[in-house]
């Protein structure tokens, strides 16, 4: 992030958590959500068809991408206005998530797939538009049939692919072994990098079995002091693979970021030895690719 950028900020004005804050402090290992495996599999199929969008040329995995570096976002920063991108958040282990989008409006996964299918920033498909593109589909409409009771409804769609993210988790990473008792895992400079993330702070935020992704900040800014902007702390998982960084997108490289993170949101200036560090801990929230895309 530019330096300019990152002097237009005073303060952090609050961290606060939208659950008991002892618990925003559990570390717990990735574990799979329970899951319907054909309507996760029909899921997977809508999420990457083009055809069910106005223009038939967008998908959930344009700017979701699973097959990228296992990243489950996109590359490049995505425009949603005519001046503002966006980079969009990795829809990896979105199921371990209960709020969802910038500022966390939405507080449950069935709402977030819903707005993001219709969002004109997004997918922008109307429920009657999906149901009636899917019911044009032969081999669609046979498999709502046989999942669901009354076939194709706009709840229906919704449901497959919320039964898919939940089978987007990337369980077994080395940290997950290493909080579950086997501390052999880590080396040395992966402990210290452990130590320092609960010493300045970092596990204030980035805690829980998604490692952030469900805690809110706040920032003041200097250029006018009665402004706020309020947004979801993103999850840590798999954060090797999901540049670029921060909600704009203007970081590409993980080091830079976690010193502008450290400077910004923890007042701390790191050495290049404690981002190194913090760099490799980060490097062991690398999961496991889920089965459902194997």
């Amino acid at each position: 992030m530019p330096r300019a950028f990152l002097q237009i900020f005073s303060c952090v004005l609050c961290f606060f958590c939208v659950q008991a804050f002892a618990a925003s402090h559990v570390l717990s290992p990735v574990t799979q959500p329970k899951f319907d495996e054909q309507k996760a599999r029909l899921g997977k199929e809508l999420f990457f068809d083009a055809s069910i969008s106005p223009s038939g040329t967008l998908s959930c995995e344009r700017c979701h991408s699973l097959y990228w570096d296992l990243s489950g976002t996109s590359k490049k920063n995505v425009k949603i206005s005519a001046d503002e991108e966006i980079s969009p958040p990795t829809a990896l282990n979105s199921a371990l998530n209960f709020i969802f989008f910038k500022n966390g409006e939405v507080k449950d996964l069935a709402g977030q797939v819903r707005q993001s299918l219709t969002s004109k920033n997004e997918l922008a498909s109307e429920p009657k538009f999906l149901i009636q593109k899917i019911n044009q589909n032969s081999v669609y409409r046979k498999k709502f049939e046989e999942l669901y009771k009354n076939g194709v409804s706009f709840d229906n769609i919704v449901d497959a692919l919320v039964n898919f993210e939940k089978a987007l988790v990337t369980p077994n990473a080395k940290f997950d072994k290493f909080i579950s008792g086997d501390e052999s895992v880590f080396d040395d400079e992966e402990k210290r990098g452990f130590e320092l993330f609960k010493k300045i702070g970092c596990i204030n935020c980035h805690s829980g079995a998604n490692m952030g992704a469900n805690l809110y900040y706040e920032l003041r800014f200097h250029a006018d002091g009665n402004k706020t902007g309020r947004y979801k702390v993103p999850s840590l998982r798999n954060i090797e693979k999901t540049a670029p960084y921060f909600y704009g997108g203007e970081v590409m490289d993980l080091k830079d970021t976690i010193k502008d993170v450290g400077k910004m949101l923890l007042n701390y200036d790191l050495s290049e030895e404690q981002t190194h560090e913090l760099y490799k801990f980060l490097l062991t929230l690398s999961g496991e690719k889920p089965e459902i895309l194997k």
